[in-house]
C-alpha cells in the first residue's frame, strides 16, 4: 500500500494529462509538498489529538476524461445506518491493521468498489486538512488514476454501496459546468430544489455554539454532493484549478478550518462534561 509520505510523481506521468488537467495536478502536488503542508505533519498535527477510534480517511481519485479532471463518487447503500443512500467519497474507519490513514483510504475504496491495491497506474498525491464529521477527523486522500480503463472493473459492494457515479471536479467550483452530465431529473427525489446544478443552506449548529453551517448540494448524474463530501470537494477542485467558488462558499461568521472547529467542538465537550459534574455533586 502507500506510504503517508507521497513519491514524487515522475515527469512522464504528467506527461499523459492534457494542459489543464496537468496544470491541476501540478498545483496539488506543490501544495503537498510544500514545507507547512506536508502530508506526514498534517497526519501528526491533527491525527494524534483524537483516539484512533474516531479517526476516518475517504479518497479524493481523480482521472482525466476528454481534456477535463472527474472525481470518483459512491451512492452508499439505503440501508446503511448512517448517512444511507448519501453521496460519498470511498472511504471509512481508521483499523489498526492500516499504517496510517492513507491505507485506510484505500483499503477502503477496495472494500467498497473493488478498487485495486497497490496499484502503478494509482498515485498518491498527498492528503488535505482532515475535516470535522460527527465526533470524528476525516482526512482526505487525493490521488491520480492515469488508466481510467480501471474503473471499467470497479464493483460496488451491495451491502455498503448502492452506486459508483463520477463527476467533473471543476463542476464543484462553477456548477453551470454540470450542464453538459445527464443530471438527475429537475424535481426528482435526487433534486428536489427549485435551482438547478447548485443549492445551499445554513444551520445553526448547537455543538459549535450556535454557529452557522452552510451546506452546499451539487446535482449529479445520480445522488446528489453534500455536506461533508462537498466541503472536501470544494477544497480540492480550489487548490487544483486555483480559482474561487462562483457562489458564495461561507455563512456570516462560519468556521472555516479544522482547527477552529476542533478547538470550539472540544471546548463545548468539556463545558458539556462540567456541567454534568456540576450537577452531579
Amino acid at each position: 500500500m502507500n506510504d503517508i509520505l507521497a513519491p514524487k510523481i515522475p515527469t512522464e506521468i504528467l506527461g499523459l494529462l492534457s494542459e489543464e488537467p496537468r496544470a491541476c495536478v501540478q498545483r496539488l502536488i506543490d501544495l503537498f509538498s510544500s514545507s507547512k503542508r506536508r502530508p506526514a505533519d498534517l497526519s501528526v498535527r491533527y491525527s494524534s489529538s483524537y483516539p484512533k477510534s474516531k479517526l476516518g480517511a475517504v479518497l479524493v481519485l481523480l482521472y482525466e476524461d476528454s481534456g477535463k479532471l472527474r472525481v470518483l463518487l459512491t451512492t452508499r447503500a439505503k440501508t446503511l445506518r448512517f448517512e444511507g443512500g448519501q453521496t460519498a467519497l470511498p472511504g471509512g474507519m481508521f483499523e489498526e491493521s492500516d499504517k496510517n490513514l492513507v491505507d485506510t483510504a484505500y483499503r477502503e475504496a477496495y472494500e467498497e468498489v473493488n478498487l485495486p491495491l497497490a496499484c502503478p497506474h494509482i498515485h498518491t498525491l498527498g492528503i488535505l486538512e482532515p475535516h470535522p464529521f460527527r465526533s470524528l477527523a476525516v482526512t482526505p486522500v487525493v490521488a491520480l488514476l492515469t488508466n481510467p480503463q480501471i474503473l471499467n472493473s470497479l464493483k460496488n459492494e451491495k451491502r455498503e454501496v448502492d452506486h459508483i457515479f463520477t463527476h467533473p471536479l471543476k463542476a464543484i467550483i462553477d456548477p453551470m459546468l454540470a450542464a453538459a452530465e445527464p443530471l438527475v431529473v429537475h424535481g426528482s427525489d435526487y433534486w428536489a430544489f427549485d435551482t438547478k446544478y447548485h443549492n445551499h443552506q445554513d444551520y445553526v449548529v448547537q455543538k459549535l455554539g450556535g454557529l452557522i453551517y452552510r451546506m452546499h448540494c451539487f446535482q449529479t448524474s445520480a445522488s446528489p454532493i453534500r455536506g461533508l463530501t462537498a466541503d472536501i470537494l470544494i477544497q480540492t477542485a480550489k487548490a487544483a484549478y486555483a480559482e474561487n467558488t462562483t457562489y458564495e462558499r461561507f455563512a456570516k461568521y462560519q468556521l472555516k478550518t479544522f482547527a477552529e472547529m476542533d478547538a470550539l467542538l472540544k471546548a463545548s465537550v468539556a463545558k458539556g462534561t462540567q456541567t454534568k459534574a456540576e450537577q452531579a455533586s
